[in-house]
């Protein structure tokens, strides 16, 4: 059976059904679906939600879907908590946005000491975008560091986006409240505008099962409770790091149109432009629809994120993906145009939504000399698992990454070393381990993991190394082991040095894609660039192989 999505509804007429809007938008985000997106997305109008749901899957791994209370890292849109944290003070009387950066920061060069916080706030300070080298918990370095050589124009006469500017912001929301960043917005802005799934990476107060894997193209799969950059420095605070849903950034749309966190006159500020369209953490002008526009737009590594409020109409669209790779703002343009009925900005590819008995035909594994493909079936098309060092380095190359014939050696060395580990070769295990973890480890590994290992699953059978990743200053392989009473995965993590990590509970795979349907036994990866096609081979009704650019793989019964 073939189920087709109906048409979009693209001139919707200001009286027009909520019901019918929810609708058209759930169409569109479902062909987006199919072209690669995975997220969450809110459609509001008066505070009430016309859509507000998930689509594709939260984690891969233990298949479990986006919904509207997922977890996601927004990004960017963190700048709007940030302005507002920086206004609350300033209700507060105890700071002024007038006020010169070093009537609040430690260590400001004499060069700097003309900018204000205003121009921090509005992009417009003159220090380049280019400064980003502060990092840290200290603040004084992180202030001299970001400030460099000081402003490469007048403070106040030209626009240019600056994060470190938003780490200095953090920085003076701390000095002058006598709190942590994080604690002073989860108490004075999360709080009274009732956000209870609102806070920051690294947060353990937020439910880590709600959290989404975010899937980047330019490095590992990372939770959105994890840290892009090793921890919550001002090397991100205050320019990023949120963690929210949907229908949290709802309630803080609600807040903005009230005075629960800010009165009128510190709304005000918020959202009047200084220089090219840039208020307080908020970009503001007219949309192609005519309609005045507040929104900010976000990207980090694993997750995209797009908040956009139309006050005049009472409406609000946020689009959160936990893949970096589709564009959430342009996902957020094309429901505007829904819901203001106006042709689609960019339209998602036209595909037709296979129902899960037209994909079945199609799962199982494929095999040449360099890997196999797993297939199997997701909402609307299918999804392909990577293994074998060939395929991987072809079909989803890593940045940084080392020359395949070097990451087959690491390959074999990993399969070497569960092979020694499994006959009880501490020698062999000794050799391969870094040199501080030579005395201990090897016999630790031997004498009670392995034994708890086998106690679990069985005698061992066979290991074959799955693939190996690289950065830049160590190597991942993944290895699948078949035990007597079923498989297992493990990862081992080496640098130059040898063997660092070994962990039981790696992933099941090291990539994967997701096949969108075009036809036939066409499908179509479709957030490459050009698009990558792949076509299923078949001998009468029965699927026999796939097929690719460089590729031939006979189907494994």
């Amino acid at each position: 059976m073939r189920v087709r999505l109906a048409p979009l509804l693209l001139a919707l007429a200001p009286g027009q059904e909520p019901a019918d809007i929810g609708a058209a938008c759930d169409a569109l985000l479902r062909r987006h679906m199919l072209a690669g997106w995975s997220g969450a997305a809110l459609v509001a109008r008066g505070g009430k939600p016309l859509l507000a749901r998930g689509y594709g899957r939260a984690d891969r791994q233990r298949e479990e879907p986006n919904r509207e209370t997922t977890l996601f890292e927004i990004a960017s849109v963190s700048k709007p908590f940030t302005a507002a944290a920086i206004l609350k003070l300033e209700q507060q009387g105890r700071l002024s946005t007038a006020d010169s950066i070093e009537d609040h920061l430690p260590g400001v060069p004499a060069h700097s000491r003309k900018i204000t916080i205003l121009q921090l706030l509005s992009h417009t300070s003159g220090i380049p975008r280019t400064n980003d080298a502060g990092s840290g918990e200290d603040l004084e370095p992180a202030v001299v560091a970001y400030l460099g050589a000081g402003p490469t124009s007048a403070p106040g006469a030209h626009f240019e986006y600056w994060n470190g500017g938003y780490a200095l912001l953090a920085g003076i929301v701390e000095r002058a409240s006598g709190r942590r960043f994080t604690r002073y917005c989860e108490e004075e802005l999360f709080a009274p505008a009732g956000m209870l799934d609102t806070g920051f990476t690294g947060d353990s107060d937020l439910d880590p099962a709600r959290a989404a894997t975010g899937w980047s193209t330019q490095g590992e799969p990372r939770s959105a409770l994890a840290h892009p950059y090793g921890s919550f420095g001002y090397e991100y605070r205050g320019m990023g790091g949120v963690v929210t849903t949907t229908l949290d950034l709802l309630k803080w749309d609600r807040a903005l149109a009230g005075t629960a966190v800010l009165g009128e006159k510190a709304r005000r500020k918020l959202f009047t432009p200084i220089q090219e369209g840039y208020a307080c953490g908020w970009r503001v002008g007219k949309s192609k629809s005519g309609k005045l526009r507040q929104w900010h737009e976000g990207v980090v590594r694993g997750f995209a994120a797009d908040l956009r409020r139309f006050p005049e109409e009472d409406v609000c669209i946020a689009v959160l993906s936990n893949t970096d790779g589709v564009k959430a703002g342009e996902i957020a343009e094309n429901l505007e145009c829904v819901v203001f009925g106006r042709p689609l900005e960019h339209p998602p590819p036209a595909a037709a939504l296979l129902a899960e008995d037209d994909l079945a035909r199609f799962t199982g594994s494929y095999a040449t000399k360099g890997g196999r493909l797993h297939v199997r079936a997701v909402e609307g098309g299918l999804e392909l698992a990577i293994e074998g060092q060939a395929l991987l380095d072809d079909l989803a190359p890593v940045e940084h990454g080392e020359r395949r014939e070097k990451l087959e050696r690491w390959n074999d060395k990993a399969v070497e070393f569960i092979e020694a580990l499994a006959r009880g070769d501490v020698s062999f295990l000794r050799q391969s381990v870094t040199d501080e973890d030579r005395d201990g480890w090897p016999k630790i590994l031997v004498q009670y993991t392995w034994p708890r290992q086998t106690a679990q699953k069985g005698a061992l059978k066979s290991v074959r190394a799955l693939g190996a990743t690289s950065q830049r200053d160590s190597v991942k392989v993944l290895v699948a082991l078949e035990h007597e009473r079923g498989p297992a995965r493990a990862e081992l993590t080496f640098t130059g040095k040898g063997l660092v990590r070994l962990e039981w509970e790696g992933p099941e795979f090291l990539a994967t894609l997701k096949l969108s349907p075009r036809g036939g036994s066409a499908f179509e990866v479709s957030t490459g660039e050009p698009p990558r096609r792949f076509e299923f081979t078949r001998k009468g009704e029965r699927i026999t192989g796939l097929t690719t650019d460089g590729w031939k793989l006979s189907r494994m019964e």
